[in-house]
């Protein structure tokens, strides 16, 4: 039973650390300078969507692992809870929350399905578009930064499959800085 105890805490603690190497990095000042990546709550909410669901599809290749099922819901618990404070701490109301809440999870479930659809084809071209809709938000965006934007997705991809599910599992993930 205390086994139980201690592996859900070390899985908590692991999470904890990823969602927060994944916020750090969707805070990263070179998206919103160089990127055009709007500084607002949205536009890092969809920066950390990017993130999390190249983290998420990484987890999902390991499905079958030892405690990834269970990391992973954790690591959406925490993700939701974070959310949650976020809101709070900008002034929306308790009866409020909730309904934000329950509009940035299906904004989040959809664009991480559709990011994740695209992680492995490489269709450059569709995820133009997706990040065109989602991470943009309809806006005008300079093809250059948006074809940069798409090569760093794609990278960023590459190097997080590449890396060990235990040391995921351990709290440790390493994110490429975007370039200029």
């Amino acid at each position: 039973m205390f086994r139980f105890l201690f592996n859900k805490k070390k899985l908590n603690n692991a999470a904890h650390n990823i969602f927060s190497i994944i916020i750090e990095h969707s805070r990263v000042i070179d998206f919103y300078e160089n990127y055009s990546v709007e500084d607002s709550l949205d536009g890092r909410f969809d920066l950390m969507s990017v993130h999390m669901a190249i983290v998420m599809e990484k987890l999902d290749h390991h499905k079958n692992f030892k405690d990834v099922p269970e990391f992973k819901r954790i690591l959406q618990e925490i993700m939701f809870d974070n959310l949650d404070l976020t809101l709070r701490e900008i002034g929306v109301g308790d009866l409020g929350v909730g309904k934000k809440i329950k509009v940035m999870a299906e904004a989040f479930y959809g664009r991480m399905i559709a990011y994740q659809n695209l992680f492995s084809s490489e269709n450059k071209d569709e995820m133009s578009n997706t990040l065109k809709r989602n991470l943009y938000r309809e806006k005008t965006i300079n093809e250059d930064i948006l074809k940069k934007m798409v090569s760093y997705i794609y990278q960023q991809y590459e190097l997080i499959i590449k890396q060990d599910i235990e040391k995921i599992l351990d709290g440790h993930i390493e994110f490429k800085l975007p370039s200029n």
